[in-house]
């Protein structure tokens, strides 16, 4: 028992020394472990440096800042009057719907009764079978030479009476101076009472008998007087009838384009019968529409449109042909639909360089209202609807600008700049302050805008019409 004893005593020594041993080799297994790896990053770190000194230093580049070729125009305030383009419709200002004034059997024709021809006035267009209206003339006539005959009558029956009545009165006369006479002898005895009264019976007699006459000459003047207006009423039956007889044939009133024909020779038509259209050739309009911004505007400068003289072209063929015409009135109401105000305007010489026809689908060229003062750009000098571009020293530099009003696809703007300043005309991407820029070429006014000029000053001199 005390060996065994001794025995464990001695053996935890030994294993103390072995587990140092073993606890040193695995420190050193550690040191190792993180010194080479620290090692390692020396190294690297130590001749990274000095790669990094040895490294050649490049030049830094110098920056260069580039040149926008551009379009420019010269910023010139003047007088412009731009032109509206506008479209309409030609429509007849006279046009008729012939009709027959008689009733009858047609019996002739016209050679310009086609249609689309072109009448002249007083050509015949109709004729119509007078002989009943030659009858009606005969007729009227012959009731008229009755009244006239029976109107003799009556005025020597006037004369007669006339007559008798101036011998009645002139008996009476007679007869009184005879009764006065016997009056004056029955007083002084010398003849009898009864001569007396005899006498103013035979007065009596002659008195009624002027009366008799007073009456049979007014009631014969009073028949004359009535056959008189039956005279003028069957005068009026031989006016009639003889017009009736005019009225059988159908006569132009105006130079005419023919339309809508429905009368030919062998038809029988009743009074008012549709014979054609007629539509005035001296007489066409042409009708259009302007806004009621187009409208105002102008108003704002003149009192009335009426007067004012416009271009018309008809294209008809490859070049269209143009007339003048003179505003003549404006609608009374607003064309919904269309979006504005009519104006009717009067083709001046219709007929020349070609008759023009109603119907036609038109061009219209009217001056706008004047504008002073100001400069004419083109759109693509307008950047975010309000600002230009000038340049100054080679730089652009941008300006608000207020637009006053547009020439066409220019737009016209109030600002004052000073004499030849270039403004920028194309459209530039990287348009901002300062950017460098050159013109493309001389600054010159472009041949649009001397086009313009030439029609502004041309507009100027023919203001008045």
């Amino acid at each position: 028992m005390p060996t065994r004893k001794a025995h464990s005593i001695s053996q935890p020594g030994a294993q103390d020394q072995a587990s140092q041993k073993q606890t040193g080799a695995h420190l050193l297994l550690l040191f190792l472990k993180v010194a080479f790896p620290v090692a390692i990053l020396a190294a690297a770190s130590v001749g990274y440096s000095q790669l990094k000194t040895a490294k050649p230093v490049p030049k830094k580049p110098k920056i260069i800042e580039k040149v926008w070729s551009v379009d420019v125009i010269k910023a010139t305030a003047k007088r412009v009057i731009p032109t509206l383009h506008l479209y309409g419709k030609t429509v007849s200002r006279r046009q008729v719907e012939l009709r027959a004034l008689v009733a009858g059997k047609i019996i002739k024709t016209g050679p310009g009764l086609k249609e689309g021809a072109i009448v002249k006035a007083g050509e015949m267009l109709v004729v119509i079978d007078d002989f009943d209206y030659i009858g009606a003339i005969r007729e009227a006539k012959s009731f008229h030479e009755e009244a006239n005959a029976r109107a003799q009558e009556m005025s020597a029956n006037v004369l007669l009476e006339q007559e008798n009545l101036k011998f009645a009165q002139a008996q009476l006369a007679l007869a009184q101076k005879d009764y006065e006479r016997a009056l004056g002898l029955s007083k002084r005895g010398t003849v009898s009472k009864k001569l007396a009264d005899d006498r103013k019976v035979i007065l009596s007699q002659r008195a009624q008998s002027v009366s008799t006459h007073k009456v049979n000459l007014d009631f014969q003047r009073a028949r004359l007087k009535g056959q008189i207006a039956v005279i003028d009423r069957l005068k009026w039956k031989v006016d009639q009838a003889n017009r009736r007889l005019v009225e059988t044939k159908l006569i132009a009133p105006f130079d005419a384009y023919v339309n809508s024909v429905s009368a030919q020779v062998g038809r029988t038509v009743s009074a008012n019968d549709k014979v054609a259209n007629l539509i005035d050739i001296n007489q066409i309009d042409v009708r259009f529409v302007l806004t009621d911004a187009q409208y105002g505007r102008i108003l704002s400068q003149e009192s009335t449109l009426v007067g004012r003289k416009i271009t018309v072209s008809w294209k008809v063929g490859d070049k269209p042909i143009q007339y003048t015409a003179t505003i003549k009135r404006i609608g009374a109401e607003i064309a919904s639909q269309a979006g504005g105000l009519e104006i009717y305007a009067s083709i001046d010489t219709p007929k020349n360089p070609l008759p023009l026809r109603t119907g036609a689908f038109v061009e219209i060229k009217m001056n706008d209202r004047e504008y002073k003062n100001v400069i004419q750009v083109p759109q693509t000098a307008l950047y975010e609807g309000d600002t230009i571009y000038i340049i100054e020293e080679g730089k652009l530099k941008p300006i608000k600008v207020k637009i006053t009003g547009t020439a066409g696809s220019d737009s016209l703007i109030s600002i004052n700049l000073p004499p030849n300043t270039k403004i920028l005309s194309s459209r530039l991407s990287l348009a901002g302050q300062g950017v460098k820029v050159k013109p493309r070429s001389p600054v010159q006014p472009s041949q649009k805008e001397k086009t313009i000029e030439k029609r502004d000053t041309t507009a100027h001199n023919n203001k008045g019409l």
